[in-house]
């Protein structure tokens, strides 16, 4: 992988928790501190999987990177990006992954996020560390970690500068806004539709659904309808073809269509808004006081 001396220059920046934020146990040294008792910093030694076959050039870089790493302090869980690697199909994030707790530590499922230097969201996944093995205490293992396309958020990924960083709020579900509608929507239009998110009811683990956000008849005759296309899975879904039916609180038909998508991304265990315009010959009923939306054959959402 590190082909050159160039090479050798850590690319991404480090990523501190507290084991408590992350592990379901706390240590018991943490409960008993006090200020009176000196922090002292922790140095984690390099610690390679043993059944990873590593060479010695590989090795000798991965011991000339960690040492260069920023101490933690005690009962910390660390992400330290080293390096990117971009393809088709998706990135490689190659980073260390440090435990300065006096115990070992074994990490299960974990939500993980590329952040840019700027703060910005380029991708999101879960990951089950299993196959990472068993982290000796004050330790640093190197691993890899591949994020498919359908989980960058952005095209483009930088070269320095990015961060990998443990999703703390991996059970919040959240709203997921499309570059457009970032610069379209004002705060307080995005901080409302924050609101109707962590207000609504919670999704199954693998269920899809729609909520009626707003419509109203536009001057020409068509309809536009905004709705919360919310997932609940731990899975990207993407939308290339949606059929839609609008519906009153009769239950009597407003407008029916099928629309083709961009496609359309919605992360894991977050809801992303989408306006529908319903052309005018696809409306049947332009007047209602209020609305729910359907995909044919299935129950109103």
């Amino acid at each position: 992988m590190f082909s050159s001396i160039k090479r050798f220059l850590q690319k991404g920046k480090d990523s501190t928790v507290s084991s408590n934020d992350l592990l379901q146990q706390a240590s018991t040294e943490e409960t008993v501190q006090t200020e009176e008792v000196e922090v002292k910093e922790v140095y984690p030694k390099i610690s390679f999987h043993p059944l990873m076959h590593i060479e010695d050039e590989s090795r000798y870089v991965y011991q000339f990177l960690n040492n260069e790493l920023p101490p933690l302090l005690p009962n910390q869980l660390s992400l330290s990006a080293i390096d990117i690697e971009v393809d088709e199909e998706g990135a490689m994030v190659t980073a260390f992954v440090r435990n300065s707790l006096e115990k070992s530590v074994l990490l299960e499922d974990v939500v993980l996020l590329l952040i840019s230097e700027e703060r910005e969201l380029l991708a999101r996944k879960e990951f089950s560390l299993e196959d990472l093995g068993e982290l000796p205490a004050c330790s640093s293992r190197p691993w890899r970690f591949y994020f498919e396309r359908e989980f960058l958020t952005k095209e483009e990924l930088p070269a320095t500068g990015f961060q990998l960083a443990f999703d703390l709020s991996k059970n919040e579900h959240k709203l997921d806004l499309n570059p457009e509608w970032e610069e379209q929507l004002t705060e307080e239009q995005k901080e409302e539709l924050r609101k109707l998110v962590s207000t609504l009811p919670k999704l199954g683990p693998n269920e899809i659904s729609l909520h009626a956000v707003s419509a109203r008849s536009r001057d020409d005759g068509n309809l536009s309808a905004t709705l919360l296309i919310r997932n609940g899975s731990k899975q990207a879904v993407n939308l290339e073809q949606l059929p839609l039916e609008v519906i009153d609180e009769n239950g009597e038909l407003i407008a029916r269509g099928s629309f083709t998508l961009p496609p359309l991304t919605i992360h894991p265990n977050t809801s992303k808004p989408w306006t529908f315009i319903f052309p005018e010959s696809l409306v049947e009923n332009p007047t209602f006081n209020r609305f729910s939306v359907r995909v044919p054959n299935q129950e109103i959402m």
